[in-house]
């Protein structure tokens, strides 16, 4: 059986949970142990927002993975396709119609914990283990709330009616793990960002976190005449650094700039240089490190003798101007946040939040709006909005991804008005942290005790998912990867046909096999190993004349070698004959028949009797079946003398599949398998078709039937035929 599966060891479903007057944040809950894995948005859809999530956390073993492809019990990479597989758990709660689900990868160790942790309401769990909204595991806080994960390598399952199965390939990712390239810690599971609609209205906000090492940079082509204004929250946290809080340039030319930037004595400054002139403003005010400080700019862009208005806390700064030359404004092509492209001694240290460009200059009310419209600030609602442009909130957007690497990878920050994304050039420990409203003396009082308030008032669960957990006692609904690939061994040694020209080229290809059993076991060859090997045939045993020539054959698995090859030869049969590659040692010698195609008698709908010749009643689990199958058309002998005087061959289904279903409740435990990796495609040799089946892959104590299916050319689909055999397993 070429499928094989491996149950998750560890699982969680952790959640940002509300007490019960659903307006104060209580817990970020930890619910490992648990049965049942859960997915779900709370208090409404995106247009509104949703404030409590539940997201899924599930780690699989991928150290059996690898041990078992280098004792080829499965395939090498390229040969073998991966699926994740997770089972719906019924429920009477809102199914979610038409949703969406992402898969990424975890980017951090997570704790699965002990059992259920919703009663405190406190960021803990119980007994103090186990991963939680907030932490990865006790003292070890997530990047981000909600798990930290990897952006490339997503995953996403659309579930049109809501009570779907999931099931979704993740190759990539698993491969990936087997070799190292990205860690195991899992994968989480969660609603698209639009279906949770976590982060618009959401508290708290985050922020990015720089520390001189690198910066965001993005492409932008501004306006040299609109009118201009920029809003961030700026966090310091060197005392004797100067850092570039925003830049702009035209790369051409390193004249035409735009710079905000805070020194050493802790003022700040904007320069705007243009063509022949230059306007500096320096503030007479400091803003202090440690705590977040609101800062706005305001400059009409197409006036160079204008100058900036620069505003602290929502109110107006005292300036020094200084100015030189008077010519013209121009556009600008890059942007930067946090840094330059002038060297890393210009980079900001600490955090920087909400950052916004609005192309009009904004009044003293509008600034004083956005700075006391809460924390954090949504600017949706400002009367300002229409002119925004560009707004980067660093961190609350689900697409934002802050992981640098060398060179920086899986680094985004996403412009959510504009066009603008930014991405981090340099390589530091540059990472998202929680914002001006966590509590980190914001300016803005930040909610009682740190909870959280819901504003939208809505009750009801929008969207909920329920899948069947590692600790379910139901051994078919357990979480798995499912390795799946096509171990069929399609051996034309009882249905050889010379070649023909009746027949496409590619369908002149016939293969035959060499199995090596030594002592009831399969075993390599010692002087062929996994090498090659030579294949002749002849007349007859002895030898007689060679028919064709000599032919290369290749290693297949564990002491299976085959060789594939077309043959243009009038005779009735013929003996291969296995060498080493030099044909000094001769393995085998076998005998075949070949046939000849014909232009006649073909039945284009052929009634077809199936028997299973081999069924026992019952199986052990320790035991591996082969189940094999004689096949013969219905009608293959008209009259009553030849039934009594003669059988028929075995006819050769060369595209043949079956499924296992368990009797007491008809549930489907091995469905068929027909895709690109025909995980349950069955083999045929000289005897006909068969195929492997471990009994450990089901549960003991119950009876199974087999169901197979042939794949009929005439409708290009495969036609379950009606018959079924059926069987018990006993743990013995």
């Amino acid at each position: 059986m070429s499928i094989k599966k491996y149950f998750a060891d560890s699982d969680n479903t952790i959640t940002n949970a509300f007490r019960e007057n659903l307006q104060t944040r209580g817990t970020g809950a930890n619910m490992g142990a648990s049965p049942i894995l859960e997915v779900f948005s709370i208090y409404g859809q995106a247009s509104s927002g949703s404030t409590e999530l539940e997201r899924i956390l599930i780690k699989f073993p991928i150290n059996k993975v690898i041990s078992d492809r280098s004792n080829s019990l499965i395939p090498i990479s390229g040969s073998v396709s991966f699926f994740l597989t997770m089972y719906n758990a019924r429920h009477n709660q809102t199914t979610p119609r038409d949703s969406t689900l992402v898969i990424a990868p975890i980017t951090k160790a997570w704790q699965e914990g002990t059992g259920l942790d919703m009663s405190e309401y406190r960021d803990v769990t119980q007994n103090g283990l186990g991963s939680n909204w907030v932490n990865a595991g006790k003292a070890d806080p997530w990047t981000r709330q909600g798990g930290d994960y990897l952006t490339s390598s997503n995953y996403s399952q659309n579930f049109p009616i809501g009570n779907e199965d999931l099931k979704i390939n993740i190759t990539g990712l698993v491969e990936k793990w087997i070799s190292g390239t990205i860690t195991n810690y899992g994968v989480g599971v969660h609603l698209t960002s639009s279906q949770e609609a976590y982060y618009a209205n959401f508290f708290p906000r985050e922020a990015v976190q720089f520390d001189k090492a690198a910066y965001l940079s993005g492409s932008a082509t501004m306006s040299p005449t609109e009118s201009s204004s920029i809003s961030l929250w700026v966090y310091p946290t060197d005392s004797s650094a100067t850092g570039y809080l925003m830049f702009w340039q035209k790369p051409s030319s390193i004249s035409f700039q735009r710079v905000l930037y805070e020194k050493a004595d802790k003022t700040l400054t904007y320069i705007r240089n243009y063509d022949a002139g230059s306007t500096k403003i320096d503030s007479v005010d400091t803003i202090p490190d440690n705590q977040w400080t609101h800062i706005l700019i305001t400059h009409e862009q197409s006036n160079p003798s204008a100058s900036p208005t620069m505003y602290i806390n929502g109110v107006e700064a005292s300036v020094s101007v200084t100015k030189t030359g008077t010519g013209l404004a121009v556009p600008f092509d890059m942007i930067a946040i946090g840094g330059s492209n002038a060297g890393s001694s210009n980079n900001f240290s600490g955090s920087l939040d909400d950052i916004a460009y609005f192309d009009k200059v904004l009044s003293a009310p509008e600034v004083t709006e956005i700075y006391n419209s809460g924390c954090p600030s949504d600017l949706k609602t400002a009367s300002s909005f229409t002119n925004l442009k560009n707004w980067w909130v660093n961190g609350d957007d689900p697409k934002d991804s802050i992981n640098l690497g060398t060179p920086p990878t899986e680094i985004s920050i996403y412009d959510r008005i504009g066009t603008i994304d930014m991405y981090a050039i340099g390589t530091g420990g540059m990472k998202i942290i929680d914002s001006v409203c966590s509590g980190q003396n914001g300016v803005v009082p930040s909610p009682i005790n740190g909870q959280i308030i819901n504003t939208n008032g809505a009750k009801d669960t929008y969207y909920t998912k329920k899948f069947f957990g590692k600790g379910t006692g139901l051994f078919f609904k357990l979480p798995a990867i499912e390795a799946a690939w096509d171990s069929s061994k399609k051996d034309d040694r009882g249905n050889f046909y010379a070649s023909s020209s009746l027949v496409p080229g590619p369908d002149n290809l016939r293969t035959l096999f060499l199995y090596n059993v030594i002592g009831g076991r399969l075993v390599n060859i010692p002087e062929i190993g996994t090498g090659d090997l030579r294949v002749q045939l002849y007349t007859s045993a002895s030898g007689g004349d060679q028919i064709g020539a000599t032919v290369v054959g290749g290693y297949s698995s564990k002491g299976i070698y085959t060789a594939s090859f077309s043959l243009d030869t009038s005779a009735s049969v013929a003996y291969d004959r296995w060498y080493n590659p030099s044909l000094t040692d001769l393995y085998n010698v076998a005998k075949f028949n070949i046939k000849q195609y014909a232009a006649s008698n073909f039945n284009p709908y052929p009634n077809l009797v199936t028997n299973l010749t081999n069924l026992r009643a019952n199986y052990s689990t320790r035991e591996t079946a082969r189940f094999r199958f004689y096949v013969r058309e219905k009608d293959w002998s008209p009259t009553i003398y030849t039934v009594a005087t003669s059988r028929n061959d075995t006819q050769i289904i060369e595209s043949a599949s079956y499924q296992i279903y368990r009797v007491t409740d008809d549930l489907v435990v091995v469905p068929y398998n027909t895709g690109s990796d025909k995980g349950t495609e069955m083999s045929f040799d000289v005897s006909g078709n068969y195929f492997d089946l471990k009994m450990d892959f089901l549960e003991p104590g119950y009876s199974y039937g087999i169901n197979v299916a042939y794949y009929d050319e005439t409708v290009n689909s495969y036609v379950e035929q009606p018959y079924d055999w059926k069987f018990r397993v006993e743990n013995v």
